[in-house]
């Protein structure tokens, strides 16, 4: 099988995971721990696979392959797979990038802890989300999968995040490896494999 699915690991760790935020909570952080309950209970329906989708052979015109530049147009075969790519830039700091090689950008208007995009309606035409199907790929490339999340957003889609941080790409980065979306409003900056900040264009 070309595709090595792993959901039974990341069932069971969501099931321990649920288990231990019951015993561990105090009744102050409620909210919290349903929203990361609920995390990963999303999660536990997701493949992950190391490597590229090229190298996982995933379908043509499928996935970050389906994602045509310059348009906030999501479609339901683009959310079948999603990869994230760590690339070096020269400093101790690396942007993700998808699958096609476009930069993935954080919203600092956004929450991470819980998870909460407030990039909604007309946002997204500038700033589309990542999503990905609920039964969706993520292939991890250079980034740590238990980095690696979703959060459900208004519209009920999934939205993927690094450390919590929910990624989205922006419409005017034209060519793989643009970072056109650095800086912007002073609350747009690529994004890390942690969901820090990453590096702007050179």
């Amino acid at each position: 099988m070309l595709f090595r699915k792993r959901t039974g690991t990341i069932a069971a760790t969501a099931v321990i995971g649920a288990m231990l935020l019951t015993a561990c909570g105090d009744g102050t952080s409620g909210t919290s721990d349903r929203a990361a309950t609920a995390g990963r209970a999303l999660l536990g329906n997701l493949s992950f696979l190391s490597g590229t989708a090229e190298e996982n052979h995933a379908p043509a015109k499928t996935g970050d392959w389906a994602n045509v530049p310059g348009t906030p147009v999501v479609s339901e075969v683009a959310k079948k797979w999603v990869q994230l790519t760590a690339v070096t830039t020269g400093s101790p700091d690396s942007n993700v990038v998808n699958g096609a090689g476009f930069t993935l950008y954080r919203f600092d208007k956004d929450g991470a802890s819980p998870s909460k995009s407030n990039c909604d309606d007309t946002c997204t035409d500038t700033w589309p989300p990542v999503l990905i199907a609920p039964k969706g790929k993520i292939f991890v490339d250079g980034v740590k999968e238990s980095d690696v999340g979703v959060v459900k957003r208004a519209d009920g889609s999934l939205q993927v995040t690094l450390s919590g941080q929910p990624v989205y790409r922006y419409s005017e980065d034209m060519e793989p490896g643009d970072v056109k979306g650095y800086g912007v409003d002073g609350t747009w900056f690529s994004v890390t494999p942690d969901g820090m900040a990453g590096v702007g264009p050179n």
